[in-house]
């Protein structure tokens, strides 16, 4: 009888165990789903965006210390004044979120330890803004180009914030950094297969998620 009782007690406690985590699991993608859609909202060039909040468990542990190990944002592409950008991905590590807010099943960010952040400026979008008798291949660290004066491409990012492409002493492109809500800080460009690839780093909470507190 002892062990009937015993077996009993423990898939009570199974029951409660596995209820609980379901409910965590449901609250957390809630919170997930609420922070894509707010981020859309605020930022109406933006589309395919997707939250994921990197904790477990997820409510338990933000009322206890307060944070989450990490949020990530995705976006599938932007389209900050006509220019588009494609694959964005912000990552914010140790982020400390509104309880109250969480316990609803959205995610307000309060502060972050650090983020980063990158996205591609694809090759069809620099070809499509280059003199006709130009065409540019990006390959990894570096940019091929195919036209009059030379082969190899010097890429640089302006002080005042203008993705600059030469060959030899002629200018091939000066365009400004696209101004996204996604793209919070002033990035370093880098040469990818078919893309110009825009990354920076950041302490502050980007103004699109502050912007979120306030909605």
């Amino acid at each position: 009888m002892r062990f009937v009782k015993l077996q009993v007690a423990l898939l009570l406690v199974a029951v409660l165990v596995v209820g609980g985590l379901g409910a965590d699991l449901v609250l957390k993608g809630r919170a997930e789903a609420r922070l894509a859609a707010e981020v859309m909202a605020q930022s109406p060039d933006t589309n395919g965006v997707r939250a994921r909040i990197r904790s477990f468990p997820f409510l338990a542990r933000l009322l206890t210390s307060g944070k989450v190990a990490q949020v990530d944002i995705t976006a599938q592409r932007a389209n900050p004044g006509g220019v588009a950008l494609t694959d964005l991905f912000i990552e914010l590590d140790e982020v400390e979120l509104n309880p109250d807010q969480a316990r609803r099943g959205r995610a307000v960010v309060r502060s972050i330890k650090r983020g980063r952040v990158r996205a591609d400026l694809g090759q069809d979008q620099i070809n499509s803004r280059l003199p006709k008798q130009f065409h540019v291949q990006l390959q990894q660290g570096r940019a091929v180009v195919n036209g009059p004066g030379g082969t190899e491409a010097k890429l640089t990012i302006s002080p005042e914030g203008r993705i600059q492409l030469r060959i030899g002493g002629r200018s091939l492109l000066d365009l400004p950094v696209p101004d996204s809500a996604l793209l919070p800080c002033r990035p370093s460009a880098t040469f990818v297969p078919r893309a110009l690839r825009l990354s920076c780093e950041f302490t502050e909470v980007p103004p699109l998620l502050s912007d979120l507190a306030r909605a």
